[in-house]
């Protein structure tokens, strides 16, 4: 009985692309629509006034890989990619990404929103050169979009807030607005040259998974006899 139902809805499934082939519905289209365009199979299915089990059968029939659930669920929330990697470094450029990279492996982190996992690119430190080191990584090697930058100061109970704020955001060139609510501890800062302590922070996690693998390929590289 289950080999007869098989092969109905094998059939059934052909006879659906076949009507797809009908249409002229193309490769190349559902290239430029799932991939480039980040539409969803349901969105392709409804542009083609047709069912999502169609359109799944006619890109399995071109070969066309699907989204797993994790790539889908990324593509729901970043229809437009906010980075683009640069390749191609000069020496340069490549001695920026391995001191950013060495920075990230002291200093970096990736952040939890709740019970989920890591999915923000961290950066924490007090000293500027190291922050700004940190931010041409992101602008230059990674080509992150500079709006995408979030910024928060910690400070003791005792300091100034909105003016340290506005010194970071001048010593940074980030603006104020892209800044978080400042984050103060219950200590009292006895030390007149210290101004707080700021954490560079990129919520995107198919970049934080980029910037850790480099990490690890930078140590093995480092660490190989």
């Amino acid at each position: 009985m289950s080999n007869i139902v098989e092969t109905k809805n094998f059939f059934r499934a052909e006879e659906i692309v076949s009507m797809l082939n009908g249409r002229d519905i193309t490769r190349e289209f559902l290239e430029e629509m799932y991939y480039k365009r980040k539409n969803t199979l349901q969105q392709i299915a409804t542009k083609l006034d047709t069912h999502i089990f169609s359109v799944a059968r006619l890109m399995d029939k071109y070969g066309l890989k699907r989204r797993n659930c994790s790539e889908a669920t990324y593509n729901r929330f970043n229809k437009e990619e906010c980075f683009n990697l640069k390749g191609n470094l000069n020496s340069k450029e490549k001695l920026l990404k391995e001191t950013a990279l060495t920075l990230y492996w002291c200093e970096g982190t990736g952040d939890r929103r709740g019970d989920k996992k890591n999915t923000t690119l961290a950066f924490t430190n007090k000293d500027a050169d190291m922050l700004r080191i940190w931010i041409r990584f992101l602008l230059e090697i990674c080509n992150l979009r500079h709006d995408k930058i979030k910024t928060r100061v910690y400070l003791h109970k005792n300091q100034d807030g909105i003016k340290l704020k506005k010194y970071w955001s001048e010593i940074l060139h980030i603006p104020v607005s892209q800044f978080e609510n400042i984050s103060y501890t219950n200590k009292i800062s006895t030390k007149e040259d210290y101004n707080g302590t700021v954490k560079i922070k990129v919520h995107n996690l198919k970049l934080y998974l980029l910037v850790k693998n480099w990490m690890e390929d930078l140590k093995k590289q480092l660490l190989e006899e």
